[in-house]
């Protein structure tokens, strides 16, 4: 058995999960087409094009049955990684998609079209302007997104299916900060459930329908943490967060860049939380709004999501400095370039929550092990490391083991 997994490899895990998607309108190319289509933008994932990485979308779809605007090509053009490593700076990652498609027995690229912004920033992790609707998502085709070298996701239009990175075939997970079913997700459910006892926020928890669902305070709130780590990963230079509800000893942490009185994003969070339920009350009365009310309380929100995604673009930006950003539980930033003594026992341990396997702490770096060190000693606090390679890990200490948890924007 080989050690690393190649493209071919992903084959039949793509054929198995593309049968467990509903309503299923297109279908997957032959084994050689696919095993052809997902080997060229492996190889083109490792190329550049003038210095700049390949990033782009594959679509393998025909043209016909995109029914928005597309761009098409006057003649078919051969997919090669070549053509992909040429192509791929005029399309936009996460926006525009390299549409292709089986023309006998080689791959035909034809043109381009739009995944929408609506679900170019909901993918992102941005808070949208108002309510997806259905015509704001992409097409369920095959898609191949290269994210990088050697990385590559498969997914059925917005349900991943499989991802290859570092030579590791990775499936997707349920998103571990929004289900209380492991520790993560427990602390934000009881976070979320705290900040909500004070008097100015009550009136978002009496309703059921606030604990589920896209629109939930839990939900709106992790992603905006989600949409930090994306910002940070997109920038390569790493980075990391830590969010610590409580006080604790200052010794514990050297904070760099003290700030005055933050605002914090909790108070954006519920100020765009209560213009989604204004909007949604409007759309379920009886009687159709008003077009002038129904415009306005679109707007509101619209502006409400802009001031949202300006104060996690900050956050995200502040990570660039040495050190890690400290929020506490309004995620108000309490200072930048804070640096935490390692202060771990030799020989500390940390647990893969998922595998179970343990790891010494000392194999990673500082940025890491500082992090480590710091919820290791403070229990309520919790961890979020950027790599510069992209990959994402959480960290938190349960009765005093640590525990991380890989590929949280996986």
């Amino acid at each position: 058995m080989s050690e690393y997994s190649f493209p071919r490899d992903l084959l039949d895990s793509i054929k198995t999960r593309w049968q467990n998607v509903p309503d299923q309108h297109f279908a997957l190319p032959e084994d050689n087409i696919l095993r052809r289509l997902l080997e060229t933008c492996y190889h083109a994932s490792f190329r550049t094009s003038e210095q700049r990485l390949v990033q782009c979308v594959v679509a393998y779809v025909s043209p016909g049955d995109i029914p928005q605007e597309a761009l098409h090509l006057t003649d078919l053009v051969q997919m090669t990684d070549s053509e992909l490593v040429r192509l791929s700076p005029v399309t936009q990652h996460r926006q525009t998609v390299i549409g292709c498609y089986q023309v006998d027995d080689w791959l035909g690229i034809w043109g381009f079209f739009e995944h929408g912004q609506a679900w170019v920033q909901h993918s992102a992790g941005d808070p949208p302007a108002v309510p997806m609707q259905p015509g704001d998502y992409p097409p369920d085709c095959l898609m191949i997104t290269i994210e990088g070298p050697g990385a590559l996701t498969v997914s059925q239009g917005r349900t991943g299916l499989v991802r290859l990175r570092n030579g590791r075939v990775i499936f997707p997970q349920v998103n571990l900060l929004q289900t209380t079913e492991n520790p993560l997700g427990d602390f934000f459910f009881q976070l979320v459930n705290r900040l909500l006892t004070r008097d100015q926020y009550q009136e978002l928890s009496g309703n059921a329908d606030e604990t589920e669902g896209q629109f939930s305070l839990q939900n709106i709130y992790t992603t905006s943490i989600l949409a930090i780590l994306e910002r940070i990963r997109l920038k390569r230079h790493g980075g990391s967060v830590v969010i610590a509800p409580v006080s604790f000893d200052q010794q514990l942490a050297h904070i760099t860049y003290t700030v005055f009185e933050h605002g914090g994003l909790f108070g954006e969070i519920v100020a765009y939380k209560r213009l989604v339920n204004q909007l949604c009350d409007l759309n379920s009365n009886s009687e159709s709004p008003a077009e002038l009310e129904s415009s306005q309380a679109e707007l509101a929100l619209r502006r409400a999501s802009q001031q949202l995604i300006r104060g996690i673009s900050q956050i995200s930006l502040l990570a660039a400095v040495d050190g890690a950003v400290l929020l506490d539980d309004l995620l108000r930033i309490q200072g930048f370039g804070v640096r935490f003594p390692v202060l771990l026992p030799p020989g500390s341990r940390i647990v893969d929550a998922l595998s179970g396997r343990k790891y010494l702490c000392d194999q990673w770096g500082l940025r890491h092990q500082s992090v480590f060190s710091f919820c290791h000693k403070c229990e309520q606090a919790i961890g979020l490391i950027v790599s510069q390679d992209g990959e994402v890990k959480a960290v938190k200490a349960e009765q005093g083991q640590l525990y991380f948890w890989d590929g949280i924007l996986n």
